[in-house]
């Protein structure tokens, strides 16, 4: 991309020029979103969402998978609208799309000159107006114009574009890619990386981001993390990458809140993503978790404790009904029955009965009701089988290589080993565990299987996506398996979705439902490539707590920096 010919431009003299012109703006720095609520059919997502974002505010969204985060973000970029409710924007707004909207033909170099489209425009309306300045210093009109340019050159970034691209491709682990490469030749991962050099390049005021951590490698993970820090907007983020959120964000949104909800309340069901509101949290990712656990453990409490009382209330005043009714058994005990209401005792124990009642009727309509129960992860259904005497190998790859795509590989795993495989994109972690799979044939070298291998890739497909979830998960684990561990059990896939066609899943969904099959008949040999991906944060915790426990054999391939620092297996670096 030529560089731009501009003149330095005099900000003084713009600015003495427009003198009197009302610069402030006020709230217009502010995103406001005011009693925002979506539903798709039947199903409430988002309700009554209401909360602002400051310039500089850096915020994180979290929740189980389904509470409307991605929903959320579609709003909030003006692809999807709301059923309900109102949102104002201080600028632009651009969000990180899974899918480049180019054909495979399109050159790399002309999706990044239209990201930088505006600013090139910019650029070139500064050396207009610059020129139309120095001819007429007095025009207040044209010096308006000149400061509001240059004004949004400084944001853009405008006079480092050239620089700023080649920063971004090479942060971004691009940089070794020519401009003329059609993108229909990229790797998904490197479509991905250039789908968010895209909407960086465009320095939107707002910045929308869903999962941008995927395919990023360690080096680029720390150069966005730099970028957003840095960010001059506002910047949401939805991601399982607790390293990201923890480094980047400043306020936490939660849309799978655990604020108590009392019986007065009408509610579609308990399930997460019930629509049930939002909860604001003014500290970062880490914190937030904590604060949230706590109020959790507080509304458990309080839901144990209205409980028990619920119990005792009960029991008061059936005790104080069985006294009072024995008035009634026989008329040769009138004169017992009258002694009876004249003892104290016995007006204590009707007057506790009475208040009983008062206290269960208010207990009843302002009781919490059950702590909503996010999926759970329940680990694998039975160890393995062991094929092996436990010293011979079950896996092992010798001089593996497939052509430009993997280098050279050799290891042998064993029973119960536990190997990660580390290093940049592009260094063929993926082809790899597909060649260890047999999904791919190795250009050289050989692999040695001893054991069954399953096998979770990063996209995930099924035969047949006409059929329900459920129905794919009992074909692939088998009538016996599905009938002693159900689809449900594995805490992978919300009751609500399981009888829903494949096709219609998400692709977070469908690879949890890939990965159920696994959990439910687990393999000696498990190769799992990115399985945190389109998992919620809680379920990634409980996923690595059931990996640490499973018996058999283990090669994974993740981006998860948290994950990795936690590894305490055998490291492959490739």
């Amino acid at each position: 991309m030529p560089a731009p010919q501009i003149t330095t431009p005099d900000l003084t003299a713009a600015t003495r020029a427009s003198r009197g012109a009302d610069t402030t703006r006020g709230n217009q720095h502010h995103l406001k979103v005011d009693g925002v609520s979506h539903a798709y059919g039947e199903r409430r997502v988002l309700s009554d969402i209401s909360f602002t974002a400051k310039t500089g505010d850096r915020v994180g969204l979290i929740g189980e998978n389904g509470t409307g985060k991605s929903t959320l973000l579609r709003i909030l970029a003006g692809s999807e609208a709301p059923n309900a409710g109102t949102i104002r924007y201080p600028g632009s707004v651009g969000m990180l799309t899974q899918e480049l909207p180019y054909p495979d033909g399109t050159e790399m170099s002309q999706v990044l000159d239209d990201a930088q489209r505006s600013t090139l425009q910019t650029l070139q309306r500064i050396e207009q107006l610059g020129a139309a300045f120095g001819e007429h210093p007095d025009d207040p009109a044209i010096a308006t114009s000149y400061a509001e340019a240059l004004e949004r050159a400084e944001h853009e970034q405008a006079w480092a574009a050239e620089a700023r691209r080649g920063d971004m491709l090479t942060g971004l682990g691009l940089g070794g890619i020519e401009p003329c490469t059609r993108i229909g030749r990229l790797s998904g991962g490197q479509r991905l990386r250039l789908a968010l050099a895209t909407v960086l390049l465009k320095a939107p005021h707002t910045l929308l981001l869903d999962e941008p951590s995927n395919h990023l490698d360690d080096a680029s993970a720390a150069y966005l993390e730099r970028v957003l820090r840095q960010w001059s907007g506002i910047v949401f983020v939805a991601s399982h990458d607790r390293a990201l959120l923890d480094a980047v964000t400043t306020r936490i949104l939660d849309l799978d809140p655990v604020t108590p909800i009392t019986q007065r309340t009408t509610l579609q069901n308990d399930d997460p993503g019930a629509g049930l509101g939002l909860r604001a949290w003014g500290m970062g990712y880490s914190a937030a978790r904590e604060a949230r656990r706590a109020e959790m453990e507080r509304w458990r409490a309080r839901y144990v404790a209205e409980s028990e009382e619920h119990t005792a209330l009960v029991h008061e005043i059936e005790v104080g009904s069985r006294e009072v009714n024995r008035k009634h058994e026989s008329k040769s005990e009138s004169r017992i029955t009258r002694k009876f209401y004249a003892d104290k005792d016995a007006r204590v124990t009707a007057r506790r009965a009475r208040n009983a009642r008062v206290r269960l009727e208010t207990l009843e309509r302002d009781r919490v009701r059950r702590p909503p129960e996010p999926l759970r992860f329940r680990g694998f259904a039975q160890g393995p089988e062991r094929t092996t005497d436990g010293t011979e190998a079950v896996l092992q790859a010798h001089e593996v290589a497939l052509d430009a795509r993997l280098s050279p590989v050799s290891f042998a795993l064993k029973p119960g080993g536990r190997l990660m495989l580390t290093g940049p994109n592009g260094a063929g972690k993926s082809t790899l565990l597909a060649i260890l799979a047999g999904k791919l044939q190795p250009s050289k070298g050989s692999v040695q299987r001893a054991s069954v291998v399953g096998y979770l890739p990063q996209e995930v497909t099924f035969k047949d996506s006409t059929q329900t979830a459920r129905e794919t998960y009992r074909r692939a684990v088998g009538t016996d398996v599905a009938e002693e561990y159900p689809l449900a059990e594995t805490g992978l896939l919300a009751v609500r979705d399981q009888d829903r066609p494949v096709a219609a899943l998400s692709v977070g969904q469908r690879r949890r439902l890939a990965l159920a099959a696994l959990v439910a008949d687990p393999p000696p040999v498990l190769l799992l490539d990115e399985p945190t991906n389109h998992l919620s944060l809680t379920l990634v915790e409980e996923l690595e707590e059931a990996l640490q426990s499973f018996e058999g054999a283990l090669i994974i391939a993740t981006h998860d920096r948290w994950l990795r620092s936690r590894w305490s297996g055998e490291v492959l670096a490739m």
